[in-house]
């Protein structure tokens, strides 16, 4: 099954169970897979003051840690308001150890989905020397144990 229709038959079942997706696909493709479902996305850069950004790294993990809880406390989802939840910007959890659990507390259920769409990266850019690129680092954090309940995708051998 290719990761259009897989991702679209996830979407189609009656309820989920605390589903966070990976996705590793092109947008085109999440578009056409999420196409008929109710989608909300938040960036996670917009969690943020840009007026009054953090000073430091704990200051940054706090403010995305309440500002994240605080925007998925506020989703409307239950029965007959059945919600995916794309959240872009993603590296941010990573960057900050935030994981996935504030998704899984806070909005996961049988009437909310999230998919974490991993920015592409795939265009050959020039990188300043002593600079590497870690392509499949996003890959490996979210796949790791306690992290999204599955990965759709070219990336992903699906």
């Amino acid at each position: 099954m290719n990761a259009v229709a897989e991702l679209g038959a996830i979407l189609k079942q009656r309820t989920w169970d605390k589903e966070v997706i990976l996705w590793s696909g092109s947008d085109a493709d999440l578009q056409e897979a999420t196409n008929g479902a109710k989608t909300v996305e938040v960036d996670l850069l917009d969690v943020f003051d840009e007026n009054r950004l953090p000073a430091d790294d704990d200051e940054a993990r706090r403010e995305l840690a309440t500002g994240l809880r605080t925007r998925l406390q506020a989703l409307d989802c239950g029965p007959g308001r059945r919600l995916v939840l794309i959240v872009r910007s993603c590296g941010l959890l990573a960057r900050y150890g935030l994981g996935l659990k504030p998704f899984y507390d806070w909005f996961c259920g049988d009437y909310g989905l999230v998919l974490i769409p991993l920015a592409g990266g795939e265009a050959a850019l020039a990188w300043p020397e002593g600079v590497t690129l870690e392509r499949d680092r996003l890959s490996g954090y979210f796949t790791g144990p306690g992290m999204c309940s599955r990965a759709i995708g070219a990336r992903t051998g699906a």
